[in-house]
C-alpha cells in the first residue's frame, strides 16, 4: 500500500537521479568498483537477513533470475530508505549490526538492473540504483523475497547464472560460524542443491564458550568458540576466537585452521597468519574487504582480541584441550610478528601469558608437556 511518506521518498530519489544525470555523475562506475567479486552480493544479502533476525535463508537459482527468501523481520519504510540510499543506512551508528554503510545492498546491481523486494506491505522494484516504485503482483509471499532478474547491461544471463551458481556452491562453512541468528542456508540451482547448517552447545564450565558445529552437504566442521564482552561507545559488544577441532585416536584435539582470515561477522580478505580464527566488530572499508588497523577503535578491539586469546589458554585447559597439539598452534613465530600487526599484538599477549606462574603450574605436571613448554619459553626468551 502506497503511503505519503513512501511517495515523498520516491520523489526525493527521482530528483536526485535527475540532478546526478545533469551533473554527469557516474554512479554506475563507483558502485561497480566497490567489490572485486560481482557475486559478493550474496554475503550482503546474508548480512541483511542476519541483521533482521532471520533463522533461515534460501537461494533459488533460475536461468534468468535468483530468488532469495528469508524469515527475518519484514521490510519497513526505514529499510526501503536505507537500501535505496547511499551512506544513510539505519544501521550506520549501530556497531552491533553488520551492514553499517548503506552501500551493501547496491552490490546486487553487479548482476541486475532492477531488483525486486516482496516483504510485508511493500512490493517494490528498484531502478536507477535508488528509486523504489510499487508494483502490482498476485504473488503471495509469507516471508521476505528478494528477486534479482539477470538483466545487467554488461553481462549475459548465462554469465551471471554461472557466476552465481559457483558462488552458491562455495559460500563456505565459516560464513555461518560467528552469526547470531542464521542457522540454516539452503540453495538450489537448475541442476543441484545443497545446504549449510549450524548448531551450538554451551559448556557449563565456561559460560562464554560453546562448541559450534557447521555442516554442508559434504563437510562437517567443529569449533570451540570463546567470546569476551567489550564496551565501545557505550555499546555492549563482543570479540571472539574459534579453535578448530578434529579427532585423533578417538580423542578430540585442537588443530590449526588453514584459512585464518580476520572475521568481521563474515570472513574478510585480511590474512592474520594465526592458526585459529578471530572475530570482532572492527571498522572496515565499505566493501568489508579490508580493515584500517590505524583506526583508534580498531586498536582497542585488537587489544581486547589479544587479551581474549591469552585468556583462552586457561579456558582451553579447563575444557580439557590444553595439550601439545594446542601449544604448537600458538602464535610464537617472531618473523610474522615483524610482518603483521594483528599477529604482533596477539604474539605479545600470548608471550606474557606463557610467562605467568599460574599457567606454568597448570602445565608442569606432565614431563613431555613440560619439555615442550620449556622449549616455547626458551624460544620467546631468545627472540626477546
Amino acid at each position: 500500500m502506497i503511503n505519503k511518506e513512501f511517495e515523498k521518498l520516491v520523489q526525493n530519489r527521482k530528483d536526485w537521479v535527475i540532478s546526478s544525470k545533469k551533473n554527469k555523475f557516474d554512479v554506475d562506475s563507483i558502485l561497480a568498483g566497490l567489490y572485486n567479486d560481482p557475486s559478493h552480493f550474496i554475503y550482503e544479502i546474508l548480512q541483511n537477513a542476519e541483521d533482521e533476525g532471520a533463522k533461515e535463508v534460501r537461494f533459488k537459482l533460475f536461468e534468468d533470475r535468483l530468488d532469495i527468501y528469508h524469515n527475518g523481520k519484514d521490510f519497513d519504510l526505514e529499510d526501503i530508505d536505507g537500501i535505496t540510499g547511499i551512506g544513510i543506512s539505519k544501521k550506520k551508528e549501530d556497531l552491533t549490526s553488520i551492514g553499517k554503510f548503506g552501500v551493501g545492498f547496491k552490490s546486487v546491481f553487479a548482476v541486475t538492473e532492477t531488483p525486486y523486494i516482496f516483504s510485508g506491505e511493500y512490493n517494490i522494484k528498484i531502478e536507477d540504483f535508488v528509486i523504489p516504485s510499487e508494483i502490482n503482483t498476485t504473488e503471495q509471499v509469507k516471508e521476505t523475497l528478494i528477486r534479482l532478474p539477470f538483466n545487467h547491461k554488461l553481462h549475459t544471463q548465462k554469465e551471471i547464472f554461472t557466476l552465481v551458481s559457483k558462488k552458491l556452491e562455495n559460500i563456505g562453512l565459516k560464513t555461518m560460524l560467528f552469526l547470531k541468528n542464521i542457522e540454516e542456508i539452503k540453495w538450489q540451482t537448475t541442476s543441484t542443491s545443497g545446504h549449510y547448517l549450524k548448531s551450538s552447545e554451551s559448556f557449563q564450565k565456561i559460560p562464554d564458550a560453546k562448541k559450534v558445529t557447521i555442516i554442508s552437504s559434504s563437510i562437517t566442521e567443529e569449533y570451540i568458540v570463546i567470546g569476551k564482552p567489550i564496551k565501545i561507545e557505550n555499546k555492549d559488544l563482543k570479540v571472539e576466537i574459534a579453535y578448530k577441532l578434529s579427532k585423533q585416536n578417538d580423542k578430540e584435539i585442537v588443530i590449526p585452521e588453514s584459512d585464518s582470515k580476520l572475521v568481521v561477522y563474515f570472513p574478510t580478505e585480511k590474512v592474520t597468519y594465526l592458526n585459529f580464527l578471530i572475530q570482532g566488530p572492527y571498522k572496515t572499508t565499505p566493501n568489508r574487504e579490508n580493515i584500517p588497523l590505524e583506526d583508534e577503535q580498531n586498536k582497542v578491539i585488537l587489544e581486547e582480541t589479544a587479551n581474549l586469546v591469552a585468556e583462552s589458554l586457561s579456558a582451553i585447559k579447563d575444557l580439557g584441550y590444553l595439550d601439545t597439539n594446542f601449544l604448537n598452534l600458538l602464535p610464537i613465530n617472531s618473523e610474522w610478528k615483524e610482518k603483521e600487526s594483528i599477529y604482533s599484538v596477539i604474539y605479545d599477549k600470548v608471550k606474557e601469558k606463557l610467562f605467568t606462574e599460574e599457567l606454568w603450574k597448570e602445565m608442569g605436571s606432565d614431563l613431555k608437556f613440560s619439555n615442550l613448554f620449556d622449549r616455547i619459553i626458551l624460544c620467546h626468551a631468545n627472540r626477546g
